[in-house]
C-alpha cells in the first residue's frame, strides 16, 4: 500500500501540474488571440497597401500590457524588451510606440520584417513574449505546420507581410510534481493573424509618388490666383466620394512643404455630396488631402505651406459653382495615409500593358513591309493623296503598313479605312490624318525625333467612327454588346507634341515606349508591381517618350465598356475585372508612359488653351514635375493623374478635377482575414 501511494502521489501530481499548465496554455492562446487582432488593426491603420510592422505589433504589444496584469512591466524599449529586423543577419533597432516608424513591410524581403521580444517574470516564474510581421508559414518551431489541415492554408500571398504573429513562452515551478522532477514546466502557444488588400476607399484625383524631397504639389507664382480644385463626386450607381489628393512623401529632404498653394485656396479638396441630398456636403466625407509624412510625424508647413491654402474643404462644389473661400473654417489640414506607391495601378492594369508591350514588341522587331506580308502597303509613302488611298481598295477591316522614315514623318492628312496600322516611321500630319475605324495604331517613331507631333491647323484622329456626341468623342459606355469598340495606340520612340492643332482619340489608350528594346516587355516597364519612381527607368535611361501639349485641342478619351465597376462596398463587378485585364484596351486606362521627365527637357506637360477633353486614367510615374500650364480654367471630368509630382504653372490657372469612383483607381485599404494558427 506504501509503495501504491507514492505512485499515486506522483501521478497525482503530474496531473494536477499538467492541467494548471494546460489552464495556462488556453489562457495564453485567448490573449495571444486578442492581441494578433489588435496588432491586426495596427498594420492596416495606415491606410496604404502594405502593412506597417511597427504599428502592428506596437498594437499587440499594448494590449497585453493594459490587459493582462502578467505583461504590465512590458514596454517597447524598457527592461527586457528588444526590436530588430530579420535580415541576415538580424539588425537591431530602436523603436518607440508612441511614434512608431511608417516603414511598410516588403513581401519577401526581410531586412523590412519586424520582430519584437520582451522577457520578463511574474510571480517568480520566467516569461517571453514574441511578436513579429512579417511572419510565414510553415513556421518549422511548431510542426502542426506540416499536417495536411494547416499547410492548405500556409501561403499568405503576400511572403509574410499579410501576417502577425503573437508566440508567448511561460515557466512554472513544479508543484507537487516536483516529485517527478525540479525542471520547470514550459508552455509554448502561438497566434497568427492575416490581413489582406480589401476593398478599395476613395479615388484620388492627383496620386503623387514623390517618396523625397518636396513639393509633390504646387500651383503657379505666388498669390498669382492659380487654384487647384478637386470635386467630389456621386456616381451612377449612388457612390459618393470627397475629392481626394495623396502624396507619398515622407517628409525627408525636404526644405518646404509637401503641398505648396502659395495663395489663398490654391489647393483645395471639396467635401462629397450627401447622398440623399447631393445639393449638400456630407458631413462625414469632407474633403481629404493625404501624405506618408503625417503618419511619420510631420505636421505644419511642412505638410503644407498654410492652411488658408491648402485644405480639405467641408463645403461643396460644382464645376461651374466653386465656393469663393472654400478653405474657411471650418476645415480640414493635411491627414495621415500610408505608403501608397503605384501597386494599385500596376495590379490593376500592369499585366495587360505587358501584353500590349509584347505585342508592340512584336511588331517592331522588323518594320519592313516585307516582314507584313497580310498588311496592305499604302502606296505614296510619306504623302499619299486622298485618290491614292481609294484606289488602294481598304475596308474597314485592312491591315495597312505604311512606310515613311523620312526626318518630317507622315505629313500626310487623309482619312485611311482599315483596323490595324503599323506606321514606319513617325506622325505629323499636314491637315487632318483620320483613322476612323482604328483598333490597333502602331507607330514606330524615331530616336531623338517626335513620334506624333501636332501644330496649328492639323489633326491626329484615331476610332472616332460613331463614338462622337457633337464634335467630341463620346462620355457614354459603349456597353457589353460594344464591348470591342476600342482601340490601343503604341509608340514606339519619340514624344507625342502637339503645340497647335487637334490631338482627338475615341475609347483609346495610349502607351509609350520610351525606344526601349530591353526590358521584358520593351516599354520601361517594372517587373513588379509598385517599383518606386525613378530617373532611369529604361534599362538605366531615361526614355525618350515625353507627353508636351503646348497648345491646341485635346479630346481623349480612355476605352468605357461599363458604367459601374463597382458595388456599394466598393468591391469589383466580375465584368470590371474582366475589362480592366482587356488588351484591346483597359477599361478606363489613356495613357501609360514610364520615361522620366523632369523640369526642364525631357519634361511632361498639358497646357490645354484650347478645348480640353480628357477621360480616363494617366499613368507618367516617372514625371518629375507633370507640369500643367496655361491662364484658362481646365475641367477635367473623371481624369485621373499618377505622377511623381505635379505642378501647376502659370498665374491664373486653374484645374477642377471630379473623379467617378467607378473610372478611376481607389486607394487600398487593408481588410482583416482574422486568425490563421
Amino acid at each position: 500500500m506504501a509503495l501504491s501511494l507514492t505512485s499515486l502521489l506522483v501521478i497525482a501530481a503530474m496531473v494536477l501540474d499538467f492541467g494548471i499548465v494546460r489552464v495556462d496554455r488556453q489562457v495564453d492562446k485567448s490573449g495571444a488571440d486578442a492581441a494578433v487582432m489588435a496588432g491586426l488593426q495596427g498594420m492596416a491603420a495606415g491606410g496604404g497597401s502594405m502593412s506597417s510592422p511597427y504599428a502592428g505589433i506596437c498594437n499587440a504589444m499594448n494590449y497585453l500590457q493594459q490587459n493582462d496584469p502578467r505583461f504590465a512591466a512590458m514596454s517597447s524599449s524598457g527592461a527586457g524588451a528588444s526590436w530588430s529586423t530579420l535580415a541576415t543577419p538580424p539588425a537591431a533597432v530602436t523603436v518607440n510606440c508612441n511614434l512608431p516608424p511608417s516603414t511598410s513591410c516588403t513581401p519577401g524581403d526581410t531586412s523590412t520584417w519586424v520582430k519584437y521580444v520582451w522577457s520578463g517574470s511574474y510571480q517568480g516564474t520566467a516569461l517571453q513574449v514574441s511578436i513579429q510581421n512579417g511572419y510565414s508559414l510553415p513556421d518549422p518551431s511548431f510542426p502542426e505546420d506540416s499536417l495536411p489541415a494547416a499547410s492548405s492554408d500556409n501561403s499568405d500571398g503576400a511572403q509574410g507581410c499579410d501576417q502577425l504573429a503573437v508566440i508567448i513562452k511561460q515557466n512554472r515551478k513544479p508543484g507537487l510534481g516536483s516529485l517527478a522532477t525540479s525542471s520547470d514546466l514550459v508552455s509554448t502557444i502561438r497566434s497568427v493573424g492575416r490581413v489582406t488588400p480589401g476593398n478599395g476607399d476613395t479615388a484620388p484625383a492627383l496620386l503623387l509618388l514623390k517618396r523625397t524631397g518636396c513639393p509633390s504639389l504646387s500651383i503657379g507664382a505666388a498669390a498669382g490666383g492659380s487654384h487647384i480644385y478637386v470635386l467630389g463626386a456621386e456616381s451612377s450607381n449612388g457612390i459618393t466620394q470627397p475629392g481626394t489628393i495623396h502624396a507619398d512623401a515622407d517628409g525627408s529632404s525636404c526644405s518646404g512643404s509637401i503641398f505648396a498653394g502659395k495663395g489663398s485656396s490654391g489647393i483645395a479638396a471639396f467635401a462629397a455630396p450627401l447622398a440623399s441630398n447631393p445639393a449638400q456636403a456630407d458631413p462625414a466625407k469632407p474633403g481629404l488631402l493625404t501624405a506618408l509624412a503625417a503618419v511619420k510625424g510631420f505636421s505644419g508647413t511642412s505638410l503644407r505651406d498654410s492652411n488658408d491654402y491648402v485644405c480639405g474643404s467641408t463645403q461643396i462644389a460644382t464645376a461651374t459653382s466653386i465656393p469663393v473661400s472654400p478653405c474657411s473654417i471650418p476645415r480640414q489640414d493635411v491627414a495621415g495615409r500610408g505608403l501608397v506607391t503605384r501597386g494599385p495601378i500596376d495590379d490593376r492594369y500592369l499585366a495587360a500593358v505587358d501584353s500590349i508591350g509584347d505585342a508592340a514588341k512584336t511588331v517592331f522587331t522588323t518594320v519592313t513591309a516585307a516582314s507584313h506580308p497580310n498588311y496592305t502597303l499604302l502606296p505614296g509613302g510619306c504623302s499619299p493623296t486622298a485618290t491614292q488611298v481609294a484606289n488602294a481598295g481598304l475596308t474597314s477591316t485592312s491591315k495597312v503598313f505604311v512606310d515613311c522614315t523620312a526626318n518630317n514623318g507622315f505629313t500626310a492628312g487623309v482619312t485611311i479605312p482599315g483596323s490595324v496600322f503599323v506606321f514606319n516611321g513617325s506622325v505629323q500630319p499636314s491637315g487632318t490624318l483620320s483613322l476612323p475605324n482604328a483598333t490597333k495604331v502602331y507607330i514606330a517613331g524615331a530616336a531623338a525625333k517626335d513620334g506624333i507631333s501636332l501644330t496649328n491647323g492639323n489633326t491626329f484622329s484615331v476610332h472616332s467612327q460613331g463614338n462622337t456626341s457633337g464634335s467630341l468623342c463620346s462620355n457614354s459606355p459603349t456597353g457589353l454588346g460594344n464591348d470591342k469598340d476600342k482601340a490601343v495606340v503604341v509608340v514606339k520612340s519619340g514624344d507625342l507634341k502637339e503645340t497647335g492643332g487637334t490631338l482627338q482619340m475615341c475609347y483609346t489608350t495610349l502607351v509609350m515606349m520610351g525606344n526601349d528594346s530591353t526590358t521584358a516587355h520593351g516599354a520601361c516597364l517594372p517587373s513588379s508591381s509598385g517599383t518606386a519612381p525613378t530617373s532611369t527607368p529604361c534599362n538605366g535611361g531615361a526614355g525618350d517618350s515625353q507627353l508636351s501639349q503646348t497648345g491646341g485641342n485635346v479630346d481623349w478619351t480612355a476605352p468605357n465598356v461599363i458604367d459601374v465597376t463597382i458595388d456599394s462596398s466598393g468591391t469589383p463587378t466580375s465584368d470590371a475585372e474582366k475589362y480592366w485585364a482587356d488588351t484591346d484596351g483597359p477599361e478606363d486606362l489613356a495613357f501609360w508612359d514610364e520615361s522620366y521627365g523632369g523640369s526642364s527637357n525631357p519634361n511632361y506637360q498639358m497646357a490645354g488653351g484650347g478645348t480640353f477633353h480628357t477621360v480616363g486614367v494617366y499613368m507618367v510615374p516617372n514625371a518629375d514635375p507633370f507640369t500643367i500650364t496655361g491662364s484658362a480654367t481646365q475641367t477635367l471630368t473623371n481624369a485621373q493623374y499618377i505622377a511623381t509630382s505635379i505642378q501647376l504653372s502659370g498665374n491664373n490657372a486653374t484645374l477642377i478635377m471630379t473623379v467617378d469612383p467607378n473610372s478611376a483607381v481607389p486607394l487600398p485599404r487593408l481588410a482583416l482575414v482574422g486568425l490563421v494558427r
